[in-house]
């Protein structure tokens, strides 16, 4: 066994172990919190943990045993993508998907473990302690952080039912709804009329609720939190390890993950943490940061490897990029068609050869996932998006201004190799930063494209940085260094230093919700300390009697109402509710979320389902809610319900007459 490990433990194995433990903790504290609310099952979360411990494993295994030893990067790359997505097996068969993913994600984690076990015999055991150490207190700290936000949070569920959850959650999660159980790109508000939209990781995410057997909007949040930040912070410190050849790059894996963490921590520090609840843009990132080392390996023309492969790998994981964020993809574009363009000795003809189809490519990302050109005209609007989101715009614009700096000085001394990744890395800056001085999307989207730059100049400057810290600091303990340092911007980040704070109060406000809406008084003050103890006690009272108070809410009632009826157990089954039953339409405290609430909690299409004109509930077109004509609901009759459906083949109707009565309708 010991034949397997390097004779000088890979940096890679430190990243491996943290991620590993910080996926063990995170799953284990998503679960003591769900345990006494009813679901999901303790053994889902197990089941959830293997993901990333497998593909951690895989990517280390394919690190050390053969990109190492001048192996090809490109099949570490579709090896790891592969099985990022084996729960997708889920969306064809339930039963042959578990039959496929237990054996390899068993084997594949195993494995894993073994390789690290061999190597860490060769360091000092104090190395891996640390490593569990600090995996700890990352997945409990992102714990906090992740769940002081009401997007993808812990309490999704909860506060999706009392109506006070963030629109964003419930929207997308009606999107993958529609995707895996209908196969239409809709948010099944009135039938399954199509939407423009990102697709991949709505299908992802739709995939893995499936594949772990829980609802959709439950897997939001054990699919972001306990399966894709530990693969991204994985993804960061392989990347960074595998940019430059492995004799060149930094050693010392503490440095490479804990120094990586940290770059990124500062970036926090006055800038957005958009990637840690945007379902679209960390699948997007993981896929990016996988990518890097490939876009290094083909600048190295001194090692043969086959450019046919390469491409292919390229082109798949490009590809996936753009089906998961568009904007992640353009900037991939950006290096990738220089880089190339720089191989085949920039000559016009090159330029035209590399330019058309990278630009058709794009082109038709933008054309089906964006609302329309008319969308985009009006986006245009110079340093709009800096004037209205600094906080977004100048972290991020001030980490390309560095990438840039360090690219130039790697290129005027760097080798042939070097020159070329400084290139590409400089025009995925450019890329990045050009959109946030040209256009303000509404939302804030600008952030998408700047701080890819932001995450490139991390990886970037760690591969060639590293190298020049490791020399000037020796000391085996700057690692502990680098752990106080994180702690100290830590506490300087006002997100990080009141993430306890705010996840105690979104508890609080969940419970004294449940108990207005369920026409009792909202109960006694608490402070943070007992609202946490209350919240992370395995099998407190408090979460049981919240689980108890749910039932009673107007929420509870609707959807135990639709599941006596039988919702979940037809394919192909609508949803109306009557104009009249406004205790529905009054759910949640934004009126926006009420026409999503079927679609997000129990994954069918609703018949004319938007909120009643008598309402007045504003409709912006950011939602997909223009999408939809004449679908306010209004009286109709079961004719007429039934000929609306006709056209999905949806065949039978749930009439939510009241939160607890209702009637089915059978149109086939």
């Amino acid at each position: 066994m010991a034949q397997l490990a390097a004779r000088r433990p890979s940096p890679i194995y430190f990243a491996a172990i943290f991620c590993w433990t910080m996926t063990a903790v995170t799953a284990a504290m998503v679960a003591i919190v769900r345990w006494p609310m009813g679901s999901p099952h303790w053994f889902v979360f197990v089941k959830a943990a293997l993901l990333p411990c497998a593909v951690v494993a895989c990517a280390t295994l394919f690190t050390v045993r053969h990109v190492e030893r001048g192996g090809a990067y490109s099949a570490l790359l579709i090896s790891t993508v592969a099985v990022i997505f084996l729960p997708c097996l889920a969306w064809l068969n339930g039963l042959l998907a578990d039959v496929v993913t237990y054996p390899l994600l068993v084997g594949l984690l195993a494995a894993g473990i073994v390789q690290t076990a061999s190597a860490a015999r060769a360091a000092p055991a104090s190395r891996w302690v640390f490593a569990i150490a600090c995996g700890c207190l990352a997945g409990f700290g992102y714990f906090l952080v992740i769940n002081s936000r009401a997007f993808g949070s812990v309490l999704t569920p909860e506060l999706a039912q009392t109506g006070i959850h963030q629109l964003d959650t419930i929207f997308h999660a009606s999107i993958a709804n529609m995707l895996v159980k209908y196969g239409v790109l809709s948010t099944g508000l009135d039938g399954l009329v199509p939407t423009k939209y990102h697709v991949l990781s709505h299908i992802w995410l739709g995939c893995v609720s499936l594949w772990l057997g829980v609802s959709t909007l439950e897997g939001y949040y054990i699919g972001g939190q306990v399966i894709a930040i530990p693969m991204l912070l994985f993804s960061l410190s392989l990347a960074i390890h595998l940019f430059r050849r492995s004799e060149e790059g930094p050693a010392n894996g503490a440095l490479i993950t804990l120094g990586s963490l940290l770059l990124l921590f500062v970036a926090d520090l006055w800038g957005w943490t958009s990637y840690l609840v945007s379902e679209s843009y960390f699948l997007a990132m993981i896929l990016f940061l996988l990518t890097l080392p490939l876009l290094a390996e083909i600048a190295d023309t001194e090692r043969r490897h086959r450019l046919s492969l390469q491409f292919a790998a390229l082109g798949v994981a490009g590809l996936l990029i753009l089906l998961s964020k568009i904007s992640v993809g353009a900037v991939l574009a950006g290096g990738t068609g220089f880089l190339l363009w720089r191989r085949m000795g920039m000559t016009p003809l090159g330029l035209i050869k590399l330019a058309a189809p990278l630009l058709l490519l794009v082109i038709l990302a933008i054309a089906i996932i964006t609302p329309g050109a008319r969308m985009l005209l009006e986006a245009l609007e110079p340093l709009g998006f800096i004037r209205e989101h600094p906080r977004g715009a100048l972290p991020n614009i001030a980490a390309n201004l560095a990438l840039l700096y360090v690219a130039f000085q790697v290129w005027r001394g760097g080798t042939p190799r070097d020159q070329r990744c400084a290139e590409a890395v400089a025009m995925m800056a450019i890329a990045s930063v050009v959109p946030v001085l040209l256009i303000n999307v509404p939302g804030g989207s600008d952030y998408y494209f700047v701080n890819v730059g932001t995450w490139t100049a991390i990886v970037f400057v760690c591969a060639y940085g590293g190298t020049h810290f490791e020399k000037l600091f020796p000391n085996p303990g700057m690692p502990g260094f680098v752990v106080g340092a994180l702690l100290l911007v830590a506490l300087a980040t006002q997100e990080k230093r009141q993430s306890a704070y705010r996840l105690g109060a979104l508890f609080a406000e969940v419970q004294a919700r449940a108990r207005v809406v369920s026409g009792e008084s909202a109960g006694a003050e608490t402070t943070t300390r007992q609202r946490l103890i209350e919240l992370l006690t395995p099998g407190h009272p408090a979460r049981y009697a919240l689980a108890s108070d749910m039932n009673r809410t107007p929420g509870g009632q609707a959807r135990e109402t639709l599941l006596a009826m039988g919702i979940t157990q037809s394919h192909r089954t609508a949803v109306f509710v009557p104009p009249d039953n406004v205790p529905f339409w009054t759910i949640a405290v934004e009126c926006r979320q009420d026409p999503l609430f079927v679609p997000a909690i129990l994954g069918a299409p609703m018949l004319k389902g938007l909120n009643p004109p008598a309402l007045k509930c504003p409709k912006e077109p950011y939602y997909g809610f223009t999408d939809y004509k004449d679908a306010h609901s209004e009286p109709l009759s079961d004719q007429q319900l039934c000929a609306r459906a006709a056209p999905w083949k949806l065949d039978t109707v749930l009439i939510l007459t009241t939160l607890t009565t209702g009637r089915k309708i059978r149109c086939g």
